[in-house]
């Protein structure tokens, strides 16, 4: 995200944590956001012809209807994105979701973590990683789990801009530093 489009995205999040807080609407509008903001980036037809100014307005109106009916976006998650249309933002309406998730996060003391392994993880696996996180961090901590079979095995955990490496290939590295610098 550039700088810009950082604070782009953070003035619509607040404003619209506040018109949450105010409605009661805050999980219903944070999932379907979600959803316009994936289908969105899934469809780059429909998201070309959002973006472009020399398509009518009441056009592209069209095209967002057609999709906000698809994704069952409606109530102030619809209102946003139409806002976000009449505005010229549409385009931020990712960074605007994920802003508004960790708005939403932080005040309820949940934060969002992704666990990598070099293959899928059972539930039981999961929960169990969930349940290490919530406990290490002190938040209720909602977890992604990714597979990279680059990973010899072990996990990678990254909450944010912190990663607890847990990898076979980080322990190969350090033990290889700790005998080279012997």
């Amino acid at each position: 995200m550039k700088q810009g489009s950082v604070k782009v995205a953070r003035r619509y999040a607040k404003a619209l944590v506040s018109l949450c807080d105010e409605r009661g609407d805050g999980e219903a509008v944070r999932t379907q956001l979600q959803a316009i903001a994936t289908a969105l980036a899934e469809v780059a037809e429909a998201q070309a012809i959002l973006a472009n100014p020399s398509v009518s307005l009441e056009q592209r109106r069209s095209v967002l209807g057609v999709v906000t009916q698809a994704c069952g976006v409606a109530g102030t998650a619809k209102d946003t994105v139409n806002l976000l249309l009449d505005k010229g933002r549409i385009g931020s309406l990712s960074d605007i979701s994920k802003e508004f998730a960790a708005l939403q996060d932080a005040r309820s003391g949940r934060t969002q973590a992704t666990v990598t392994s070099a293959v899928a993880l059972s539930e039981a696996a999961k929960a169990h990683v969930q349940d290490l996180m919530t406990r290490l961090l002190g938040k209720q901590v909602a977890l992604d789990a990714q597979v990279d079979a680059g990973l010899l095995g072990g996990l990678v955990v990254r909450v944010g801009n912190t990663v607890y490496d847990a990898s076979v290939s980080n322990h190969l590295a350090r033990l290889r530093q700790n005998l080279l610098a012997d």
